[in-house]
């Protein structure tokens, strides 16, 4: 089937900025410091520089142990330059096509054949830049090429000639080949040598002073020379101090897609707060916050690694440990390491000559990077004692804030589900038994008061944890006139009704015609609607889609507004209230610390499935721009891994289709 995958929709899940935690000013990074000391001094780690920074500032910077130990020691410094081994991916490469896709000279799943033709044959012909991007491109890991020479043509034959071990987009395979593809097309699209490219268009803008490509050839300054790390296991000697470790990159003449980049901390931290700026540092903007969105966005739905555009997130290399699941970086195999969480600010580096003291990867290296990634996670994440003061406090966590006191003395009606959560998990009708209220009756819409029910609900129940009667609002089998709606019974000794449910900010969705239907009824009987706000989780900016013809209103489809209405469930009651007339004593207990630029991941709150298709906050966005295909005899991937994020059905040909609307260039979507 054809991936619907819009630039908007696609991107804007993964690197949130604005996010703020709560958390001492100055955490305390000891226990960093003991750990990268111990595996230097007991675990044979010749030396090694760690670099923790926080909201902007360097909280840790220290060197330890040896550059070098042959023929004589040299102490490690802070400036010491690092073979950083495949950090030269994300920094470097996968920054470059960032640059070039912003500039519209690649896109994502165009296949890599139309920059680099020897590709244009077999299974290679269907593999795509995104593909190179997120090790799914089927190619093994790499080559031997000790002692070889190779062009980058004859590279790109050896890699055209290799097996592949799955097909393109089946699999997570990391894999050199993919960043060495990546380097060439990069030099195609941009006419410029790679280390030429990342230099003038990277590493200069950036003031990355230390940071560079050395050809083999290519002679250093001995000021340079003297403070480059040893990496290999002979002997520490200008020759071969430095020189690209990496083989394949070695036999590249030092410049490759995949190795070759040198760098120190200091750099590395400029170019991660870069990063975590969205594309800017000290007034200069590298990429637009919405190309670093998409960068850093997750790219692998439904794989076991999870992947963006040259980043790990979550794989078997990943380092996160308890750092946020939204954190991502990379490893290299010299004892080379970068991890940014954007939830706390945070970038740690580590840079370390492990492979000066053995041939190997250093086992203490890598039990190290995770050791000091759940370091810096216990020193800068909130604990849970603090974080009611997280940025978002929804409508719910208002009320309880406030004790409940509105609801004291009032017999209560409440509609909600299982979304109706604060950030701890508890249940807004759990919490108010909990305090003793007068509750008359629960109403269940689609999916039940629990969220468990996949179809509809006839009649009345009783809520197995609360032992609370339920009404359903989604009983087909009830007369059309009364249909959906609260009946005289139901609300019978009711004077206020409750409501909080999450909606996801597309207008096709029952939740909020069940809250329009419920205002009606309400209404009609005098009874006073207090809504609990909650985000938008696609934003409070986005307003697209043609507005709904009411002679097509349904249960879908409430009030005349556009497909993405940019409103929370708060402001939709006000606007229902008003616009329809429906005249109801309505109070909306309203969020704090929610702006309208806020997507759901900034708010720290925590993601409950709305319904069992709709299981991230990325297929909420995707939904907007999907969903109003369901009309169609097509799938839009209900019931699969990736509901909403694919579309097609028995009698599609893919590619055809696929083809054939990506040559028809529709802004910001790719097929």
């Amino acid at each position: 089937m054809p991936c619907f995958k819009s630039t908007r929709f696609f991107v804007l899940i993964a690197l949130l900025f604005s996010v703020v935690t709560v958390q001492a000013a100055s955490p305390n990074l000891a226990r960093v410091d003991e750990l990268v000391r111990e595996a230097v001094e007991k675990n044979g780690v010749p030396g090694a520089v760690v670099l923790v920074g926080h909201r902007g500032q360097v909280m840790l910077r220290r060197a330890y142990g040896n550059a070098g130990l042959r023929p004589q020691t040299r102490d490690m410094t802070t400036d010491t330059i690092f073979d950083l081994a495949s950090l030269t991916k994300p920094i470097a490469t996968s920054t470059a096509a960032m640059l070039l896709l912003e500039e519209g000279k690649i896109e994502l799943d165009t296949p890599v054949a139309k920059y680099l033709p020897v590709f244009n044959s077999g299974d290679k012909a269907k593999i795509t830049v995104r593909h190179l991007l997120t090790h799914t491109a089927g190619f093994v890991a790499g080559g031997a090429y000790w002692g070889k020479t190779r062009t980058v043509a004859q590279m790109m034959d050896d890699i055209v000639a290799s097996t592949p071990r799955g097909a393109p987009g089946e699999k997570f395979l990391y894999s050199d080949f993919s960043f060495i593809t990546l380097g060439a097309l990069i030099e195609a699209v941009s006419g410029q040598p790679l280390d030429q490219f990342c230099r003038e268009r990277i590493f200069v803008p950036l003031g990355l002073h230390n940071t560079f490509f050395r050809r083999n050839e290519t002679p250093l300054a001995p000021e340079v020379l003297s403070r480059v790390a040893a990496t290999t296991a002979d002997d520490d000697t200008p020759d071969t101090r430095a020189l690209v470790h990496d083989p394949t990159a070695r036999a590249m003449g030092g410049v490759a897609g995949h190795a070759g980049l040198f760098s120190t901390v200091n750099d590395i931290a400029r170019f991660s707060q870069m990063v975590l700026n969205g594309g800017q540092i000290n007034g200069k903007r590298l990429l637009k916050p919405e190309t670093v969105r998409m960068w850093l966005a997750l790219q692998t739905p439904g794989l076991p690694a999870e992947r963006t555009l040259g980043w790990d997130m979550a794989s078997p290399y990943s380092i996160r440990g308890t750092l946020s699941p939204l954190s991502f970086g990379h490893t290299g195999f010299t004892g080379t390491s970068l991890w940014i969480d954007p939830t706390s600010q945070t970038a740690i580096v580590l840079l370390a000559n492990s492979v000066h003291a053995k041939p190997s990867a250093s086992p203490t290296v890598i039990r190290l990077r995770r050791a000091i990634s759940n370091a810096v996670a216990s020193a800068v994440t909130p604990s849970t004692t603090v974080v009611a003061k997280a940025p978002v406090q929804t409508g719910l966590e208002v009320l309880v804030a406030e004790d409940f006191k509105r609801l004291e003395g009032k017999k209560i009606g409440v509609v909600s589900n299982h979304t109706a959560i604060d950030r701890n998990y508890r249940h807004l009708v759990d919490l108010m038994v909990a305090k003793k209220l007068d509750i008359v009756a629960l109403f269940g819409p689609e999916h039940g008061i629990r969220g468990d029910v996949d179809e509809g609900i006839s009649g009345s129940s009783t809520d197995a944890k609360t032992g609370l009667r339920v009404y359903s609002l989604y009983d087909y089998k009830v007369p059309k006139e009364t249909r959906f709606r609260p009946t005289t019974e139901m609300l019978q000794g009711i004077d206020t009704l409750v409501f909080d449910i999450q909606d996801i900010g597309s207008r096709y969705y029952t939740y909020i015609t069940t809250l329009g239907y419920a205002m009606e009824e309400a209404a009609k009987r005098k009874i006073k609607v207090i809504v609990l706000d909650r985000p938008n989780p696609i934003g409070g900016h986005l307003i697209e889609g043609p507005d709904l013809d009411l002679k097509f209103s349904s249960l879908a489809a409430y009030h005349n507004m556009p497909i993405s209405h940019g409103m929370t469930v708060g402001e939709l009651a006000l606007l229902f209230n008003t616009e329809r007339k429906i005249g109801a004593d309505l109070e909306v207990v309203k969020m704090t610390g929610w702006t309208r630029n806020m997507l759901f991941d900034q708010t720290a709150l925590p993601w409950t499935n709305p319904s069992p298709n709709m299981r991230n906050a990325r297929q909420a966005w995707l939904y907007a721009g999907v969903g109003f295909l369901e009309v169609l005899p097509i799938s839009v991937g209900r019931g699969t891994d990736t509901p909403f994020e694919l579309i097609g059905a028995p009698w599609l040909d893919a590619n055809t289709v696929s083809a054939e609307l990506n040559a028809r260039k529709l802004p910001g979507v790719s097929f």
